[in-house]
């Protein structure tokens, strides 16, 4: 197995993308994702692709549906395993709905990733895709890409595909706190006045702890989790850290 796949496929790292809990490394993201996830994936899917599986972690949301896990050569229990080209088997097609989670930043060409998507799927099938917005570099193997939501859904549609629903998941003060997080190593001391605030709020919130810091944004923050980008609000958010999409496949595509 490849290190990657190794490392996608503990049952901690799971664990934490299926049920995630207040003190997670990642859970503000984690839990909104899931929340999108729940909130969009069709309820009638009997065969799906998880397509760039890692450990498979929603698999557990479509219960009796027929599940069928491909990612890159290396990977274990796969039913298709592909290169860095992103190409399935020819002969595999007309799937209800192609999961594709935190995926296409990794894709070393997403058109051609798409495509296959496109192809697999049956006419009226749905994609269920989520990728980063705002967030860091992080290899697995490689990291390539980002998305605006309204950049996202233009690259669908130049696919093939027809937008359902356009989410900008972890957003605003929520998507603030969360890269906040992942910052509290860093000093600003050379930067004057700025600098000192800026360490001392970092402190601040290094002491509250981490599950604290997670049940607040929870509470004071709950309407930043999952937006639709049709949504007024939509329009005024300063940031957000996942792009989300539920998309179909056109019936003469």
């Amino acid at each position: 197995m490849n290190p990657a796949a190794e490392t996608l496929a503990q049952d901690e790292y799971v664990r934490q993308r299926i049920a995630p809990r207040p003190g997670d490394p990642d859970y503000l993201c984690l839990i909104d994702l899931l929340a999108a996830i729940k909130a969009v994936a069709p309820k009638d899917a009997r065969k799906i692709l998880d397509y760039g599986c890692g450990g498979s972690p929603y698999r557990s949301l479509f219960p009796g549906a027929a599940y069928h896990r491909a990612d890159l050569e290396g990977g274990a229990d796969l039913d298709f395993a592909y290169g860095e080209d992103s190409m399935l088997p020819a002969g595999i097609g007309s799937y209800d709905l192609v999961l594709s989670s935190q995926v296409l930043e990794h894709v070393l060409d997403p058109d051609a990733y798409l495509a296959e998507c496109l192809r697999v799927l049956k006419p009226g099938g749905k994609l269920l895709l989520t990728t980063h917005g705002s967030f860091w570099d992080h290899a697995c193997p490689h990291d390539y890409w980002r998305w605006t939501a309204y950049g996202l859904k233009r690259t669908l549609e130049r696919a093939g595909f027809q937008t359902d629903r356009l989410l900008k998941i972890t957003a605003n003060e929520r998507a603030k706190l969360f890269i906040a997080e992942k910052t509290f190593g860093s000093r600003a001391r050379d930067a004057g006045v700025y600098g000192a605030l800026y360490d001392a709020s970092a402190v601040l919130l290094r002491k509250m702890g981490a599950a604290r810091r997670h049940r607040m944004a929870d509470r004071c923050f709950p309407q930043d989790c999952v937006i639709d980008a049709t949504d007024e609000r939509s329009d005024v958010n300063l940031i957000y850290a996942i792009v989300g999409v539920l998309a179909t496949k056109p019936a003469g595509a």
